[in-house]
């Protein structure tokens, strides 16, 4: 039997996992529900639609992590009603 107490760093690391899962959840939910995914037969890329300009900002390491992990092209873009305001593209190679 030992009476060492944990070191007071061991606590913070696992506090600070705890909470980083806890947020990445609702992130990855987020990515989802407020893009809106266009699918085009015969091509192998994925096209999301942010409505604004701020949320395809925010979710950008999301798209990068999405085309590494399906292995696919995949285009977050941002539009005005039908007008294209701006797009950007993550590649699948590493």
């Amino acid at each position: 039997m030992t009476t060492d107490k944990p070191r007071w760093w061991q606590s913070w690391i696992v506090y600070a996992l705890a909470v980083l899962v806890a947020l990445l959840g609702p992130y990855v939910g987020a990515y989802y529900l407020l893009s809106a995914p266009r699918y085009y037969p015969g091509f192998e890329f994925h096209h999301r639609n942010f409505d604004f300009e701020f949320e395809r900002m925010v979710f950008v390491p999301l798209g990068w992590a999405e085309a590494k992990i399906r292995g696919e092209k995949v285009i977050f873009s941002t539009t005005d009603g039908d007008k294209l305001v701006d797009y950007v593209s993550y590649e699948p190679g590493w």
